[in-house]
């Protein structure tokens, strides 16, 4: 991650739910290299974009950071950062399309998701062809504890 680079995509229109207790949301945030280079304000994430930067929408969704389990890190060495939204973290996150800290838990059954990113690459987006075939590996159903973790 080089801050004097630019991004390589921008998450923006949407609220992002941190799980940093000092910045616990945020208007946009922005990627490069499978990490988080910035989270901010929109005019403080947009200073990183250049002319080749990707600038991707939430349509008004959720974003909350997914801690992804690497199987081949032998044990003895310690994970990569990941589990909250703040520059040097791992790219791991979902969008939903709404806030699950704000639903009733009976409507957390109904939330979507629309975008999974792993190390700052797409595996999913709700609006892509894949998507509308209903690929067995991304199932639409969404099981959140009280915190808002998935679980």
């Amino acid at each position: 991650m080089d801050p004097t680079q630019p991004a390589d995509r921008i998450f923006e229109g949407g609220t992002l739910l941190t799980m940093n207790e000092r910045q616990p949301s945020a208007q946009a945030v922005a990627l490069q290299g499978g990490r988080i280079l910035a989270v901010g304000t929109r005019h403080e994430v947009f200073a990183f974009q250049g002319p080749d930067t990707e600038v991707v929408s939430m349509r008004g969704g959720t974003m909350i950071p997914a801690v992804v389990d690497d199987d081949t890190a032998p044990e003895n060495v310690e994970q990569e950062p990941q589990g909250t939204l703040e520059p040097g973290q791992r790219a791991n996150f979902v969008v939903l399309n709404g806030n699950p800290l704000t639903v009733t838990p009976r409507a957390r059954e109904e939330l979507r998701v629309m975008h999974v990113v792993k190390d700052g690459q797409s595996l999913y987006m709700a609006d892509t062809e894949a998507a509308h075939e209903d690929a067995p590996v991304f199932s639409e159903d969404l099981f959140l504890d009280e915190s808002g973790w998935l679980v």
